[in-house]
This record gives C-alpha cells, structure tokens and sequence, in this order.
C-alpha cells in the first residue's frame, strides 16, 4: 500500500499503521483490552507520523532538541512493529496436519503469547505517552529550527580564487565559450549552456571564469545564485541591480532606462517586467548559478526574454534533469563537468600544498599518488587534503597516517557543508535508499539489480499504481545518478547503468549520518562499526568466513526477505531454511553451496533464486509459484525441470541450460521437446520477459521457430551453447525484441537483412563460426533503432563490412572481433564507418592466432583509416589479441 516505505525520516511508521490497522480488522484472539490499546497506538503513532513527516522536509534547520525527540520516535516505531511482528509469527507457524498433542501444545504457547503481547503492549503505550508528552512538555514544531546569520555559504569561495591557482580548468572553459559562441545555423538566437556535476566539481568557478573572459562582448551582464531555497524576489531584484549598473562600454555613461528603478517595494511580477523591457533589446549574458529545481529556474527564466541578439545563458546544477530543464525551449547545451585528470590533480595538489609546480620530495611520492588517488580528481577533496598536510610535518609517517584516516580527512566541516547540501535537497524516500549505501565497502561496485532488490528487502520502496516494486526502485536509482549522488558504471547502449560506485567523500558523509542515526551496523574482521543502541540493519562483511552452518543459521535469525551469500567456505544451508517464509530474493552465485535441502520449496515469497551453473535445483521448483527471476537453471532432473516451468506464471526472467539426446537418450527427446515447448507457451502468454537459453544440439535448428511462435514478446533474448544454422525468418514476429544476442553458424547479406528489419532492436552482439563469404553492407533502412552493435566471429580470415549512407542512425557503439589469418580464399580488409552520423565508441580486438605480421598490420590500418574520416570525435580502441601466436613466432 502506498505510503508503507520504511524511510530514514519516519523509520517504519507507514508499515506499522498499515500493519496494527490490519490486526485490528482481523480476529486473532486477543486478550480483553489489547485492542484498544492497539487502536490507541494506531491513532497517536499515526498523529506523531504527520509530524515526522512535516519535520523532514526541513531536516537541515532541526535543532537538536527536535532531532533528539524524532530519533526516539522513530526507534519507538522500529520496537513496536518488532513486537507485532513476532506475535504475528508466533500465530502464523505451524503446520496443520500436525497431531492433537502437538496442536494442544501449541494453543497453551499462544495463550502465553497473547499475554506476553499484553504487557509488551501496555509497556509501548506507555513509552507512547512519554513521547507525545515530552512533545507538548517543550512545545515541538517543524518550526523550531536553529538558524546560524553568521554561517557563511561554502560556495562562496569559488566566485573569487585567483585565476593562477586554477588548474585544469582552460580546457573545460574553451569547451563552454565554443558551445556559447560557435555558429551553428541557429542565426542570433538566445542560447543557453547549463553546466552539471556532482557539488565540489568546480561548476561555480568555471562559470565564473568563462563569465570574466567574455562578458564585456554583451551590453550587459549579471551573475546570480538561486540556491536550495531560493528568494525569487531577491534574485530578481540582484539581477536588476547587475544589469542595469554596468557602464556602457559605447559612451562611458551608466545605463539609465525610463522605467528601471530599485524600488524593494516592487513584488515578482514588477521586477520580471522590468527586466523585459530593459532587456529585450539588449545582447545580455546572463550566469544563473547554482539551480536546485526546474519550478526555481522557471520563475528565472521568465524575465529572460528571448530576443534575436545572439544573448547567452549559463546555468549551473548538481542535478541533471534541472540542467535539461534549462536547455529545454532554447538553442542549449548539457555540459558535464568532469574530474580532472591525473596529471591535473598532482598539479593542483602541489600548488596548493607547495605553492609550486614542483614535484614531490622523493620520501614523499609514493604515499602523495596515493593520496590523490583517493581524490578521484575532485577538486574540492585535493584541496582539502592539502590544507590537511599543509599543517602537518613533512614526513613520511604523517602523510601516510592521513591516507590510512582519509575518511576522516574527508570529513572537515567546508567539505561536509557542500556534501549536505545535496543531501538534504533529497526527497526523505531517497535520503533512506542513499542512506543504505553504506553498507557496501569502499569503491565497491554496487550492481543495479541487486540494489534494488535490497531496497525493496528493507521496505524502502513506495508502490507507485501501475508500476512494479523494480521499476519505481529502478526511477529511484536513476534518480540518484541524475542528481549526481552516485557514480554510473557499466553504461549501457541506451544510456542506463549497469552497477554504480560511491565517491570517498559521499560514502564518509552517509557512514557519518547512518552512525548518527542508527541506521547500520557492519561487522567485519575488526568487529561492529557504526554500532548503535539496537541493531536495526546487519551488513556482515568478511572473507574468512569458514563452512559454519551456525553462522547462516544465525544470519537467518536476524534477516527477512533478502540473502546474499558470497563466501566459497559457506557449502550448506541449514535444513530450517524453508522456515524462511517472508524471503523474497535468495542469491548464493558467489558460495559453495551445491545442493538446496528439501525445505527450500517452502519459500512461497521467493521472488528471485539467482544459482551457480553448479548447483542442483531443489525437487519440486514449480511449488515456488512467486519466483520472477531464476538463473541458472541447469543441474536438475531435465524433463522435470521444463514441464515445471509452465507452473511458474510470474516468470520475467529465467536463464535455463537446455538438455540434448547425450543426455536424455534419443527416446525421450521426443517428450521433452513437447513438454518444453508447452512450458514456453504458458510463460509467453505470462509474458515473459527475459530469456537466456543455452541451446542443446538436438534442438539447435528449430529452437528460433519454437521461440518465435511461443515468445513473441519477449524483449531479451540470449542464445549460446550450439550455434544455429541461420536467421530464421519468424523473428520478424517478435515484436517487442529490444536486446538479442546469438550464435549463428554463417550468415548470408539476405540474413542480415532479416535481423536488420527488427525496428524495435537497440541491442545486438551477433556471433559466428565462419567468417562471411561475402561483402557485408548495411543499408538506411536496417536497424534503424540499434544503438550497440558488436560482431564476432571464430574461424576464417578477413572482413569486409560496410555502412552505407544513413545507416544505423542511433549507433552509439561498435564493436568488432575477426582474426587476421591469411587464407586462400581471404577478401581482405574493407571498412568503411563515417556514415555512422552517431558513433561514439569504435572497440576492434584483431585475433592474431597463425597470422602474419603484415595481415595483422593492415586489418588495424584498414580500421585506423575508416576510423580518420569520421566527421565526429570518434574514440577508437584496437586490441590485438593472441599476438604471441602469430605466425612465424615461437609458441610460448
């Protein structure tokens, strides 16, 4: 239900009212006076919960007293739903069938549960009262908060560093006035360039150089900063005043304009109209810095008028849906800021720490790389490390007892005042999601899936009408890239990640706050961190963990609905397992485990079993009728295996290892192919989603027609194992076919038209045994949707590919692999890639395995020559791949 998200603001306040408001309209039995004071603590937890809720949209002005009350409020909520969730246990075990002596047995421990409830419950409506008392006692309010006029803005330091102690930032600064300035064939039209990236990047200050370079070219100008609760009238206001008090560079007179007067009185209104008209005939340059929401740029963009005098914009943002904002309607460009690199980030380090571009002292090198390292090139963490080791001595213990603390060098109160302001302009529902990063170590790459998976374990995730739990997890994720909280890695063909990482600076902030908040304890080889009054989340992180079944027995004692088991020492679950009963994603890829017991078909909440190719599936896999994701099915009784798979109807991904005649015996092949075939049809009208199908060599020539019949819409197919003859002309009926990646045994320029008449691919890693024996030529009417193409093939020499006019319009990325033998029947060489209008990424990996040096040489000229005409900044990578084996040389 909506509104039962566990957050860091409210802990599980929307949970617990969903859950007493269900005890009281079921009957259970209760002792005589526990439903009232149930619906007693319903009613005052639901008050206290408008409250918290109120209290988080201004966290960053709480003063102390109000976040000691809300912290104690919030672990009431937590100790609460523990109590109702254990009574709810104690009635829900059991089994049925069991014998009258037992079902005597178990009616005398719930008689003493329902007592133990009554005083559990008398003691919490009793801490109830205390709190809400405590509330009225000092006279809480979302109002109460602690204002500090003295406290100066952490950005203001950016407007007025001297331009000598810049580093790296000439690059970035000739890049934003090209894009200001450059013709385009968009005449004398206002532009806008909007400038993003994560807080500390430098955004404020290289706005601030390109607007000293170039902003006596305008009539006239300004700089302002909105901030993250903008004063719309003072902005205006500032902007007036900027603009209408620069001297006019014609006659040395100031700007007076009938009309424009600083009046304090003027409301919003009168002051956006005043810049109209004084700005309509004006070629202006206006700097917008620092936009926390696109309604805050609008109210800007009103007084900007767009008049055809070539004016120009620059907005700045940590936010990249803001940044699109401010570009949206006009002539504009999204910039993203970047780290700097590696060579910049010594420079600026030794500037500020040596005041020299010198290099290190020779002691020093070695822990001074691995300092900056840490950095990642952010401006604002070198800076700060060298103010650090500006106050230390030069020595070699010194700076490497700061690279062993660096999570407390990031926490100085500068960087931590930066940091927080992007985390308090978070919803409080992506506070909570940011908040549980802190569970995975440092530059940990975090997978996409599995963290959304974990967010929704923990009750984070708020249901969204006509959406499913991933996909609202999926926004919330993207959201958080967007806002530049989270680094994006492993980016896909249509621009999503795969994974994501935490910066050094981000994690020390969340691990600071989780502490604070008792949000997490980890426990590692040195102990508990971030330890708490109560425990209220578990990240067990260890290597050494051997083959205990007491330490998974007593991970199951403190777990829900996720399970993670990444250690090689761990081999069993315990036969308890199936007691499991809320577990929703169970994931042992990364364990020794090979075998389930028995028990493990219970697990009716199962939403998601990710196994090893090792692993023997359980007896009875189709009783898990909630399982969504299954991968890999492999080792398990195979006719079983595909005649269970029609049971599971909520399938949307499943990745299965398909039997042949070697071990079936040809007699029951039959069988199994229609048993399969039956299976398919039910997951396809269950529409399935995902399919990753490793392919036996009795079915190899009629699993395509068999697919395309029983999943015509599925989106993601993979097919390896046995390759395929050819292209089958029935994948023309897959119509929602978006990623594919499979096997072939040849293809034919007929074949390839085939597949290129998919409009809806974005996707397509095309592999084959024998190289072409023919020209291939992609025309503008194939693929017209693809973004990522990568072609592989294995046996044969040469390759001929070509791209003619428009075609591929959206490829992004290429991607080739051939072998550069020389045999008779080799064509040679022949490429041909500027018309790819979009191509970013061209990665070519030459097979050198028994070719000659001078073959090898001519596929990479062949590929460097194609590459060089290419009208955009195309990125070109060439690996050679078994060059020890090339002919002529020695094997090695």
């Amino acid at each position: 239900m909506e509104g039962a998200a566990v957050s860091v603001a409210t802990g599980v306040m929307g949970s617990l009212l969903a859950k007493l408001s269900a005890l009281l309209g079921e009957e259970h039995g209760l002792l005589k006076g526990v439903k009232g004071d149930i619906r007693f603590l319903r009613d005052e937890l639901s008050t206290m919960n408008v409250f918290l809720t109120k209290m988080a949209s201004v966290e960053d002005s709480l003063d102390v007293q109000v976040k000691d009350w809300r912290n104690k409020v919030r672990e009431l909520s937590f100790d609460i739903e523990d109590c109702i969730d254990l009574f709810m246990h104690k009635l829900n075990r059991g089994d049925d069938k069991v014998n009258i002596v037992l079902k005597m047995a178990k009616k005398i421990r719930m008689l003493w549960s329902r007592h133990q409830i009554a005083n559990q419950i008398q003691e919490l409506k009793a801490r109830v009262k205390e709190e809400s008392d405590r509330r009225l006692r000092y006279y809480f309010s979302e109002c109460n908060a602690h204002v500090d006029g003295t406290k100066i803005d952490p950005r203001l330091p950016a407007l007025y560093v001297e331009e000598e102690k810049l580093v790296g930032i000439h690059g970035p600064m000739e890049e934003i006035i090209e894009l200001l300035m450059k013709e385009d064939g968009s005449g004398q039209k206002l532009k806008v360039v909007s400038i993003v990236g994560f807080g500390g990047l430098g955004k404020t200050t290289l706005a601030n150089q390109v607007y000293n370079k170039i902003k006596d070219q305008f009539d006239c100008s300004a700089f302002i900063s909105v901030s993250q609760s903008p004063n719309i009238k003072k902005i205006l206001f500032d902007m007036l005043k900027d603009v209408t008090s620069r001297d006019n560079s014609d006659d040395d007179k100031q700007i007076k304009v009938v009309g424009v007067k600083e009046d304090k009185s003027d409301d919003e209104r009168q002051l956006i109209d005043k810049l109209r008209v004084f700005l309509e005939n004006k070629r202006y340059f206006i700097i917008v810095d620092d936009i926390w929401s696109a309604s805050a740029w609008e109210h800007v963009r009103l007084a900007l008028p767009e008049n055809s005098l070539c004016s120009r914009i620059i907005t700045t943002t940590r936010n990249v849906n803001v940044a699109k904002s401010c570009c949206s309607g006009f002539q504009g460009s999204v910039y993203n800021i970047q780290p700097l690199n590696e060579q910049d980030s010594k420079k600026l380090f030794l500037k500020r720490l040596f005041h020299s571009d010198s290099n290190f002292p020779t002691h020093l090198e070695e822990v001074s790389h691995a300092i900056i390292k840490k950095c990642h090139g952010f401006p604002l963490a070198i800076i700060c490390l060298a103010s650090l080791l500006a106050s230390k001595c030069d020595t070699k213990d010194q700076w490497e007892q700061v690279h062993n603390s660096l999570s407390s060098a990031f926490s100085s109160q500068w960087m931590s005042d930066i940091l927080l302001l992007s985390y308090y302009d978070l919803p409080y529902h992506l506070k909570t999601c940011l908040l549980y990063l802190s569970v995975f170590p440092e530059d940990y790459k975090i997978d996409r899936d599995e963290l959304i998976w974990r967010w929704i374990a923990e009750g984070f995730i708020t249901e969204v009408k006509g959406q499913t739990l991933d996909q609202v997890g999926g926004s919330y994720f993207n959201e958080l890239i967007n806002r530049n909280m989270i680094q994006p890695i492993d980016i896909k063909y249509d621009g999503t990640a795969n994974a994501c990482r935490v910066h050094d600076m981000v994690l020390n902030l969340i691990i600071s706050i989780s502490s604070e908040e008792n949000f997490l304890t980890v426990v590692d080889e040195q102990g508990y961190k971030y330890l708490g009054n109560k425990i209220r989340r578990l990240s067990f992180q260890s290597n050494s963990v051997e083959n205990d079944v007491n330490v998974v027995q007593k991970i199951m004692d403190n777990l829900s609905q996720y399970l993670r088991v990444t250690s090689y020492g761990i081999t069993q679950l315990p036969d308890q397992f199936g007691n499991l009963h809320y577990l929703q994603t169970l994931d042992i890829r990364g364990s020794g485990i090979e075998k389930f017991p028995p028990t493990v078909v219970r697990l009716h909440n199962l939403a998601r079993l990710l196994v090893g190719n090792k692993v023997q599936l359980p007896d009875g896999i189709g009783d898990l009728q909630s399982l969504q994701v299954l991968s890999s099915a492999r080792l398990y009784k195979p006719l079983k295996l595909v005649e269970d798979l029609r049971r599971l109807t909520k399938l949307r991904t499943l990745e299965i290892v398909l039997h042949g005649s070697d071990t079936l015996g040809a007699h029951e092949m039959g069988r199994y192919e229609e048993a399969l075939e039956s299976s398919l049809t039910v997951l396809g009208k269950h529409k399935i989603q995902s399919l990753e199908i490793s392919c036996c060599d009795y079915l190899r020539d009629k699993l395509l027609d068999l697919l395309c019949c029983t999943v015509p819409n599925i989106q993601k197919l993979v097919i390896s194992g046995n390759c395929i003859s050819r292209p089958s002309q029935q994948m023309l009926s897959l119509v929602n076919l978006a990623h594919l990646d499979i096997y072939f045994q040849r293809i034919k320029q007929e074949d390839l038209s085939v597949l290129g008449s998919i409009s809806t691919l974005l996707y397509l890693r095309l592999k084959l045994h024998f190289v072409p024996d023919e020209r291939l030529c992609i025309s503008s009417q194939q693929f017209q949707s693809l973004m990522e193409f990568r072609f592989i093939y294995y046996a044969g020499g040469g390759l001929r590919m070509l791209f003619q006019q428009e075609a591929m319009a959206k490829l992004r990325r290429l991607q080739i692999r051939f072998r550069a033998e020389e045999m008779e029947s080799n064509a040679g060489f022949e490429f041909s890639f500027h018309h790819l209008s979009s191509l970013e990424d061209l990665h070519a990996t030459i097979s050198c395995y028994r070719a000659t040096r001078s073959s090898v040489e001519a596929a990479e000229a062949a590929i460097r020559n194609a590459a060089s005409i290419h009208p955009g900044h195309l990125k070109v990578s060439i690996i050679r791949e078994w060059e020890s084996r090339m002919a002529g040389l020695r094997e090695r």
